[in-house]
């Protein structure tokens, strides 16, 4: 009679101790997740102050850039057609050019989550080597 309230309490040992594992599996996984939403919201701002630090700069840039080109129509005032036309060429090649390396940059794939992916990766590949084959 002992020994089937003694195997009893061997089950419900068992079964609390797997429950502990599951929960603290469970806490594991939610703290990772939480890890990375912070890190990703971080990275979401960073990218954010430096797109608009990019537009502002573009915007200032463009606008001397025409003031430029102004100056130097005013300068040679009587070739201002061949200033304009010089400068047309000028930002038409470099626009070309732009368009080309982004087209080039959007077709390579992303390399986002890359570093996290290949270290899951090695994980798996050790856990695979010190699983004892099935007898």
């Amino acid at each position: 009679m002992s020994q089937a309230g003694g195997d009893e309490e061997g089950r419900e040992g068992l079964f609390a101790a797997l429950k502990n594992l599951v929960a603290t599996l469970i806490a594991i996984g939610k703290t990772r997740a939480e890890l990375l939403v912070t890190e990703l919201e971080e990275e979401k701002f960073r990218l954010m102050s430096l797109w608009a630090k990019a537009i502002g700069a573009a915007f200032l840039l463009a606008l001397g850039v025409v003031m430029l080109v102004c100056c130097v129509a005013l300068a040679f005032w009587e070739q201002r057609v061949v200033v304009f036309g010089i400068f047309a060429v000028l930002f038409g090649s470099g626009g070309f050019f732009l368009v080309a390396s982004l087209k080039r940059q959007a077709s390579q794939p992303s390399k986002m989550f890359k570093a996290s992916l290949a270290e899951l990766e090695a994980d798996m590949a050790q856990l695979r080597r010190h699983r004892k084959p099935p007898e």
